[in-house]
């Protein structure tokens, strides 16, 4: 009896010498979690995560899947195929839960925070050079071409904003092209072909230096904390999982964090520029240390910008546009019981604390 308390007692501390015990977890075989990304910057929290061993610490084993649209990972969700994906904050997300979507926001994944823009409203070099600077300047645009990726798309959202700031009314007033992936948007409105456009920001840089574009607003400056993008689960496995998810949490948090500091003076961590470069459309550290800070800000208590998300909604079924026949609840959109209780136990028991 005695060899055998003194053999457990020597396994467990050989275990915890290897830190084969994580926190908050058993010995036993980690949580598994496949989760969809978007190769985009607003995912640097979960990609410092996965990249520096925070969810293994936690207990879970990540499994990554990239889709260049986060909306593309919903069938995938519904199928069964993954666990948690990025959305972005657009009409479409409203409209796949009011269709019976079984998914529900949980966490931030991007915002337009002052001074942290992710995405910028650009004119012609021609519309530039002949006075168009400012956000009142873009009353020029009445009657011409403004491209976004999507109708009711977060770019679609930020252009809309800045013409009606101008003055426009943007369901009338302008000319929308869409359906058009934005590096070919920034390359038509270096061709003429397009008069403003709305880009995530690096392309919006490259615009501007290759003469192709210039920036008139950022979107911080445009509708300051505005959401990007959310991160989203199964309704299902939010539930049913939570403790899982709480230490998931835990993981995140600690890698927005070190984003954001990362984002303010990339130079202290060179590897988080590796690691970013590592999942993004941006491939060179270099190009993402350029636009430092304006990689979008995530929000350190995890939690999504709740009424930005619902003024989108409303503006969606609004005034101008009708993109969402159907409004949905904040019940129906938020499950945010997990970053409450992460944040909470985060704060109290500092588990990645050096």
């Amino acid at each position: 009896m005695k060899m055998g308390r003194t053999l457990k007692s020597f396994v467990a501390a050989l275990a915890a010498t290897a830190g084969i015990v994580a926190f908050g977890a058993s010995a036993a075989a980690n949580d598994v979690i496949r989760v969809g990304y978007g190769p985009f910057l607003s995912g640097g929290g979960l990609f410092i995560a996965q990249e520096k061993g925070y969810f293994n610490k936690m207990g879970i084993t990540v499994e990554l899947r990239r889709f260049d649209d986060g909306s593309l990972a919903v069938p995938a969700m519904i199928a069964g195929e993954l666990e948690l994906t990025n959305l972005p904050a657009a009409a479409n997300l409203f409209n796949g839960i009011a269709k019976g979507a079984p998914i529900a926001v949980f966490a931030d994944w991007g915002n337009n925070k002052p001074g942290r823009a992710y995405t910028a409203f650009l004119v012609s070099q021609k519309l530039y050079d002949e006075g168009v600077k400012t956000i009142p300047d873009l009353v020029k645009l009445k009657g011409k071409k403004v491209g976004v990726g999507a109708l009711g798309s977060v770019n679609h959202y930020n252009a809309a904003q800045a013409l009606l700031k101008a003055g426009l009314n943007p369901a009338k007033d302008v000319q929308w092209v869409v359906n058009i992936p934005q590096p070919d948007l920034m390359k038509m409105l270096g061709q003429g072909q397009l008069d403003g456009s709305d880009l995530s920001y690096n392309l919006a840089v490259f615009a501007k230096n290759n003469k192709m574009g210039q920036i008139v607003a950022t979107g911080d400056e445009i509708a300051p904390n505005f959401q990007i993008a959310a991160f989203a689960g199964r309704k299902d496995f939010l539930t049913q999982k939570h403790d899982v998810m709480v230490r998931f949490m835990l993981a995140y948090l600690q890698g927005v964090k070190e984003f954001n500091a990362a984002a303010g003076a990339p130079d202290n961590d060179p590897k988080i520029l590796d690691i970013l470069a590592k999942y993004t459309t941006l491939n060179k550290p270099e190009l993402i240390k350029a636009i430092a800070p304006n990689w979008a800000y995530l929000n350190e208590d995890g939690m999504p910008q709740i009424d930005s998300i619902m003024a989108m909604q409303d503006f969606w079924s609004g005034e101008y546009f009708q993109y969402v026949q159907k409004k949905v609840t904040r019940e129906q959109l938020f499950d945010l019981s997990i970053a409450k209780e992460a944040k909470e136990k985060f704060d109290r028991e500092k588990p990645f604390a050096n």
